[in-house]
């Protein structure tokens, strides 16, 4: 009996150091191709085209899309991982500020996310003058989350969500409008609803 089909074998193209969105510092990847090739008795034999490339972390074993490497250079990395901090900052407050109301445990979950995934620790009074601006300047959850959504990959997307809905859930119940604006969130990221509700699914399963 002949046994033939199809698989992606992966090739590293380059390697090199680059700013790790997950790890939050500077990292070696490893510049990843993977080809489709024609296999017989499941060893390849024709390659039959590129079926794309992506970014590795050596570290964390993230992977990227490959744009990720446009901003490794120090002011670049600076810049992003200053807006990826800005994004949780942001995101985090938006989600509390959803239903109307400004739970105590929420400012406590808010405090905690954004201290632990942050550069920059924030106390107390430092979120509450923040929370103030945020409602003033009324800007969109988009404002920064469009801005590094595109340079994250799948994991770091996910916690995002997961901090999100910590936030949301903090308060003892999660909202149509907490729910509405994490589904934005997905949106904005291009996740799809399927995977959000998934995510969503699995965090009212553990509360419960």
């Amino acid at each position: 009996m002949i046994i033939f089909g199809t698989r992606g074998v992966k090739s590293t193209k380059a390697t090199g150091n680059f700013n790790c969105p997950q790890c939050e510092t500077s990292r070696s990847y490893r510049h990843r191709k993977v080809t489709q090739f024609f296999t017989l008795y499941f060893i390849p034999l024709i390659p039959l085209g590129s079926k794309g490339e992506y970014v590795e972390c050596n570290h964390c074993k993230g992977t990227f899309i490959t744009r990720v490497l446009n901003s490794s250079s120090t002011p670049d990395k600076q810049a992003f991982m200053a807006m990826y901090e800005q994004a949780i900052r942001h995101v985090m407050v938006k989600i509390m500020l959803a239903d109307g109301v400004i739970d105590p445990n929420e400012k406590v979950m808010v405090l905690s996310i954004i201290n632990k995934y942050g550069h920059n620790d924030m106390t107390s009074e430092q979120l509450n003058n923040y929370i103030k601006d945020v409602e003033k300047e009324g800007s969109d959850i988009s404002t920064y989350l469009k801005k590094v959504g595109p340079a994250l990959n799948e994991h770091g997307k996910e916690l995002l969500v997961k901090c999100a809905l910590d936030v949301a859930y903090s308060d003892g119940h999660f909202d149509a409008s907490e729910r509405a604006l994490i589904l934005q969130m997905g949106d904005i990221m291009e996740m799809s609803s399927a995977h959000i509700k998934g995510i969503m699914a699995e965090a009212l399963e553990k509360m419960n």
